[in-house]
């Protein structure tokens, strides 16, 4: 044994040790019974391991540095094609989930070998946009510097009603032109006339009701991976508390949970949800009513050799590979939860697609925050954006840059419009309406 596979080994359990040499031997407990013979890679006898077969080195070496490709997946209502979607995006999916395609809304209710399964949704609120697919994630480390800005901003804005030089002292230290400095500023200004600014240790939830639904944008700047990850905690504890569904919206800065107006709950319930106690439990379980693990473990299937994508002399379809790995994930998922690979499938989905860590680090000292719930008249200029992403799905009609651009305009409109409606003393203070906040 090299001093590399011990090395690579050592952290390791002994349980989990022998759990990766019975899938080399066949495939692991579910399969080494029928199919030692198709998936057993190694021999162990008297303690030495050796080759099952000479034809496994042969496939060793003609698939070793496989890199998973992803493909697009064909969406189909009843029998009809209405178009296709990148296999990432299908990842980001639960069934039932909402989505736009070919000019209507239609909810997921089945995925199989590259083809998603929907049904017509006419009407209702789409629950994951597909417009940031190409635009490049918020990283958490970059959140912590947007923190620092909004804060130190938040203390010059709060101290300078006149606003004289803050716009100097961004350009100087951050090197933008004066007109961006001046928007930022102004966009400070009008957060603070209708809410608060999420800064520092500080928990900054908004609700906004909007007819039978009740938005809550929580304002946890740690990055959009961790925010996925945090949002489906989140979710899963909220269904649990309230039942019905939870519809989540993630963004770079927070993520918007949209309730029926029955399931609303006060400031006390949403911070409970916010536990750090059980957080691994209650991800997993969230996972697994996704449809992220499952198009995770197809890669992991094809890199662990369990579904090798080369064959001496030929290269399987891509429609092959994901058929197999469609069958194993659904015997494993259901006989073998703690198969190496599906749990290699896990650990993919919430640490590299997904920033648990982040999100686990965030609950950790969360509750030490300062927590705030504001209810407000209309959606805030911080939480816009994280609401854009939801209504420009339902643009069918209009260019998406111009609608957004004209909403925008709307929605500062009613935020002077109710700052004008505050008493003088509210509005010398940049106060909020109606408020309820908590702090340990």
């Amino acid at each position: 044994m090299s001093w590399e596979w011990r090395l690579y080994h050592r952290d390791l359990s002994r349980t989990e040790f022998d759990r990766i040499l019975e899938y080399l031997e066949g495939g692991g407990a579910t399969l080494q019974q029928q199919y030692t013979d198709v998936f057993g890679k190694i021999r162990v006898e008297d303690g030495l391991i050796s080759l099952a077969h000479p034809r496994i080195a042969r496939e060793f070496l003609v698939n070793i540095g496989t890199i998973h490709s992803e493909g697009f997946i064909d969406v189909l209502l009843r029998r009809r094609r209405l178009g296709s979607v990148e296999e990432n995006f299908i990842k980001q999916l639960r069934i039932g989930d909402l989505f736009v395609l070919g000019g209507r809304i239609v909810r997921l209710i089945e995925t199989g070998v590259q083809e998603a399964y929907v049904e017509r949704a006419d009407g209702q609120l789409p629950t994951v946009p597909r417009w940031n697919a190409a635009k490049m994630p918020l990283t958490s480390g970059l959140a912590r510097a947007v923190r620092r800005l909004r804060t130190e901003l938040d203390t010059k804005v709060r101290q300078n009603p006149e606003d004289v030089g803050i716009a100097d002292w961004l350009v100087e230290h951050y090197h933008i032109s004066t007109a961006n400095a001046q928007a930022i500023v102004e966009l400070f200004r009008a957060q603070l006339s209708v809410s608060d600014i999420p800064v520092g240790r500080k928990m900054l939830i908004e609700l906004y009701r909007e007819g039978s639904h009740a938005h809550y944008f929580f304002h946890s700047l740690i990055g959009r991976s961790a925010n996925d990850a945090l949002s489906r905690i989140v979710a899963l504890r909220v269904k649990q508390r309230i039942g019905g569904n939870a519809l989540v919206t993630i963004d770079d800065y927070g993520f918007l949970l949209t309730l029926r107006r029955f399931q609303e709950l006060p400031l006390n319930e949403l911070r409970q949800c916010f536990d750090r106690e059980n957080a691994e439990r209650d991800l997993a379980a969230a996972l697994r009513g996704s449809e992220l693990v499952k198009w995770q473990f197809r890669g992991v299937a094809q890199t662990g050799l369990m579904v090798p994508r080369n064959l001496p002399g030929k290269k399987r379809k891509l429609k092959q590979l994901s058929w197999s790995a469609e069958v194993l994930f659904r015997v494993l998922e259901r006989h073998e939860p703690d198969h190496p690979l599906l749990i290699e499938a896990y650990r993919q989905a919430t640490h590299t697609f997904l920033d648990a860590e982040t999100a686990y680090r965030f609950l950790d000292d969360v509750q030490e925050f300062e927590w705030k719930l504001l209810e407000l008249p209309v959606v805030s200029p911080f939480s816009f954006a994280i609401y854009a992403s939801v209504i420009k799905e339902n643009m069918m009609l209009e260019d998406p840059t111009g609608a957004i651009e004209r909403i925008y305009r709307e929605m500062y409109a009613k935020v002077e419009k109710a700052t004008s409606s505050l008493p003088p003393e509210k509005r010398e203070r940049s106060g909020t309406f109606r408020s309820h906040s908590s702090h340990t």
